[in-house]
Formats: structure tokens, sequence, C-alpha cells
């Protein structure tokens, strides 16, 4: 055998080896892929609050918007904003001289009519007389009483004009229809009021600041869920970390239709019911128009059987495995899929398997598999939801993360606890969100 043989067969062993190698390297590595780091929490026994979240605005609860029922000009304001107000007080007057000019020239026409009236009832009455004696004809009474009947009229019409003007005159000067607050001004002096007979011109509110309440946006999917007396937590943008009382007062009948641009400009259109929250706690500094949130509480369970919400997850029937869907329902969290299929709204339009094609489960940890099980659900709280059959007290639930869960996790994965992090940080992933 040459030398150059041998060193052939020596470059093609040292390949051989070091393919059976790279390939058992290859597959030891592909082994350890399979098995999927998750976080691991108990099926528990939990008192469970269902909520409806919406947001709003701080409101008076009551409020009157002060306006001029004329037109004019104003030329004496006595209020500026945040000025607090007796019932009774003068608060705007307008300029009067149009109207005091008005008003003599009204009384001027009553005056007149007044003394034709006192003419034509005296001719009336001499007619009358004359026609008795023989001395006038009827056509002359009659004349004489329709002059009368025009002269009580006009007289009427002028009294209506004087008392017109009167009030006109009166109606220069404004005062606070209620005790309160001015917490919105309008004009100032020397401009110009519209006069509220065709279309609202407010020129102050006067508002009650130490009853409050929230108005609040609801959405019409949660609105059928909240009921009068309701108990609400609110958070009020302006006084962070600290959370208020508050109770469900009012419910609109009727929906308001809001249009908002969305993505790439597009017109999202949204329907909701305003709802009405009472403000139980006494809030000092609070102003209207105050950005608020709201946690309507619509469902109570003590000592329910419940698991981290983004545990549950809609798979396909008896297969456990991910459901097709469109992005744009890829995009929405398993929370909002189930509770989707469970209410029955599902748009099945962008999920390729039909509803009845559909199931909710979760998967249970058992001897270092993912093992999916299917479940009933109940109310969803902040972040657990009610199990009202399918699993037991105890029971070892994955609950993320979020992606493995959403998106990878099969029945019958191998999985292991993850490790906590080297910072001493728990690594669980247990609140994760899509």
């Amino acid at each position: 055998m040459t030398k150059k043989t041998r060193r052939i067969l020596w470059i093609g062993g040292v390949l051989v080896v070091a393919g059976v190698v790279i390939g058992a390297i290859q597959k030891n590595n592909a082994e350890k892929k399979k098995v999927t780091e998750v976080t691991v929490e108990a099926a528990s026994l939990r008192r469970l609050v269902a909520t409806v979240a919406a947001e709003g605005k701080i409101d008076p609860v009551t409020q009157v918007k002060v306006s001029a029922e004329i037109p004019g000009r104003i030329v004496k304001l006595t209020v500026k904003e945040g000025d607090v107000v007796q019932q009774g007080d003068f608060l705007v007057e307008l300029d009067p001289e149009v109207y005091i000019s008005a008003l003599d020239a009204s009384k001027s026409a009553l005056k007149s009519a007044q003394a034709n009236k006192q003419k034509s009832d005296a001719d009336y009455r001499r007619i009358s007389e004359l026609v008795a004696r023989g001395m006038a004809s009827q056509a002359d009474k009659d004349g004489a009483e329709a002059a009368y009947k025009l002269a009580e009229a006009e007289l009427e019409r002028a009294e209506a004009n004087e008392r017109q003007s009167r009030e006109n005159l009166g109606k220069t000067r404004l005062s606070a229809p209620m005790s309160g607050t001015i917490s919105v001004l309008n004009k100032e002096v020397g401009e110009l009021t519209l006069g509220s007979q065709f279309q609202e011109d407010v020129i102050l509110i006067v508002a009650d600041l130490s009853k409050m309440q929230v108005l609040a946006s609801v959405d019409e999917n949660d609105v059928i869920n909240v009921a009068l007396g309701d108990t609400a937590r609110v958070e009020i943008d302006a006084f962070p970390d600290t959370t208020f009382k508050g109770v469900v007062t009012e419910i609109a009948q009727s929906a308001s239709n809001i249009t908002a641009s969305g993505d790439f400009g597009a017109d999202v259109s949204a329907t909701n019911f305003e709802v009405k929250i009472f403000l139980i706690d006494s809030i000092p500094g609070i102003r209207p128009g105050m950005s608020a949130t709201v946690d309507v509480e619509t469902d109570y369970r003590t000592g329910a059987l419940s698991v981290p919400i983004q545990a549950v997850a809609v798979r396909k029937k008896g297969e456990g495995e991910i459901v097709s869907v469109s992005r744009e329902v890829e995009e929405q969290s398993s929370r909002q899929i189930q509770e989707q299929v469970r209410a029955g709204t599902l748009d099945t339009s962008k999920v390729q398997n039909q509803k009845d094609e559909l199931e909710t489960g979760v998967f249970v940890f058992a001897n270092g598999e993912a093992m999916w099980k299917i479940i009933t659900t109940g109310i969803a709280a902040d972040r657990y939801m009610e199990i009202t059959s399918g699993l037991a007290d105890g029971d070892s639930i994955i609950a993320g993360p979020y992606r493995v869960l959403a998106r990878e996790l099969k029945n019958g994965d191998k999985v292991k606890i993850e490790e906590k992090k080297k910072n001493g940080k728990d690594g669980k992933g247990g609140n994760e969100r899509g």
C-alpha cells in the first residue's frame, strides 16, 4: 500500500468518526430541545370577583349650565372660574340699554292703547243711548261696538308687549340657579351672547363638586353584565396608586356609537353604553373632566376552584392541538378567544375550525409531560378563572410562558419546570399576557 493510499484512508476514517460524533451531538441537542421549560401553578380554591372594565371622565352629579335667554353684550361679570357662589347670587349683566328703550316704547304704546280704549268705550256708550232714543241708527251702534272691541284687543296686545319688554330687561341680569362652584367660564366682559332660543350658548356652569360621578363608556358586550347598585373600583389618573369606591346609579338604554381612526387610517366603530358611577368617597382636589378607569364588580364566587387565566386555552377537539387562525385572531389572548367561544361570539370566518370543533382546556403537568384536560369554566376575575368541572384542587397546571401555551405546547409534549434565574428572581411566566 502506497503512502498516498494510506493517507487517503486515514483522512476518510477521521471524517467518518467526526460525522458520527457530530451526528451524536446533534441527536443529543435535538432530544434536549424536545423538553420545554414551563411554569406551574396549582389549581386552588379562591375568592373570585368578576369585573367589567371601562374608561370615563369625572363629572358632577348636579350641575347647571347658565345661558342668556336673550342676545346681548356682557358688560359685567362678577365671578371667575373656581369661585363658590350661593343660590341667587348675581353673576352676569348684559347691556340693558336696548331693552330699556324697548320697555319705554312699550310703555308709551300701552298708554296710547289705554287712551284709545277709553275713548272707544265712551263712544260706544253714547251711541247706544242715541239709538235707544231713536236719534242714531243700528249701523252706527254696530260701528261703535266694532271700534270698542278693536281698541280692547289693541290694549291687550300693548299690555303683553309691555310685560315682554319688562321681562327681557330683567333677563339682562343673571343669577346663580343653585349653590356650587363655577366649574366652567366660557365668556368674558365685552363678548356677545346669542341667546338660547335656537341654540345653546353657555356662559358658565355652576356645579356641586361635593358629589361627583364617573361617566364611563362600557362596551356593548359587557354592559349586559352590569346592574344598578353594582360596586365599582375607581382609579383616577390624577391620584395614582389610589382606588376609590363607587356604585352604579344609571345605565343608558341607548348606545352611543363612536368612530375613530384605526390602523392604516381605517375608521373603527365602537358601540358603547354610558354608565354613571357615583363616587362614594369624598376626594379633595377632584375636578370635572379628569380621566378615570373603573372596574365594576358584576359577580362573586367564594371558595371557587380556579387557575390562572392565561393557562386556559382553546384547542382542536380531542387533539389538544393549536387552532389554525388568521392573524387578527392569533393576536388575541387565549382568554379572549376562550371567552368568545363560551359566549358564542367567536368569529368563525377568521377561524378555520367551527365552534363545535373547539374545546376549552388546560395542560396539566404530570410525570414530565403536558397532559391536555378538557374543562368547563365559570366567571373570570382579573387573574384567575373559575373551573366548574375537569380539575381537582391541587392539580399542577402549566401556567406559562404564554408563548409556549399559545403557540407551541401539544398534548404529550415533554416538559420540565423552569429553573429560577441566577439573580434569585423567580422565572415563572404565570402572569404573561399576549
